[in-house]
């Protein structure tokens, strides 16, 4: 048997009794990734093109223009509006969006919009397929069904 003082003797029992407690509560230790914001666009990804249903937009060296397939890119129309493309390309690029479990993907596969984003160093684009269902915008990202968090769906497909 162990000889030990009380001292020595108290000191074990508090180190077990705080090994016990560390164990029943590890899993709240554990943070939830699923609940915080993810952004459709990594930091430092670089945006060429966007393609929101039939509009094209595309990058012209540090400015955004239609590309000519478009049928909206009739210089006359599109005068003055670079700054209007380039706010609509930055909120793709800060846009968020969070896990959910409400929506099925059987429901998004009549979209509002659809939306394909050309990102630099990879070979496909993008599809999201965006659809709002009761005040909530839902987007397919990766074959799951996302919650848009920010900004609004007017804010990514208006300009």
């Amino acid at each position: 048997m162990l000889r030990l003082s009380q001292k020595g003797w108290n000191n074990v029992i508090i180190f077990t009794m705080l090994a016990m407690i560390l164990m029943l509560n590890i899993s709240s230790f554990d943070s939830d990734d699923s609940q915080l914001p993810q952004p459709i666009i990594e930091q430092g990804a670089i945006l060429l093109s966007l393609q929101i249903d039939q509009d094209v937009i595309e990058r012209a060296g540090q400015t955004w223009r239609f590309s000519s397939s478009s049928p909206m890119a009739s210089t006359a129309a599109l005068e003055g509006q670079a700054g209007a493309l380039a706010a609509l390309v930055n909120n793709w690029q800060r846009a968020l969006v969070k896990s959910q479990r409400e929506v099925s993907a059987e429901l998004l596969k009549s979209p509002d919009f659809v939306v394909v984003l050309w990102l630099a160093g990879e070979r496909n684009g993008r599809v999201l397929s965006i659809k709002t269902i009761h005040q909530q915008t839902y987007l397919m990202l990766d074959n799951e069904v996302m919650l848009l968090d920010f900004p609004t769906v007017e804010q990514l497909t208006q300009w």
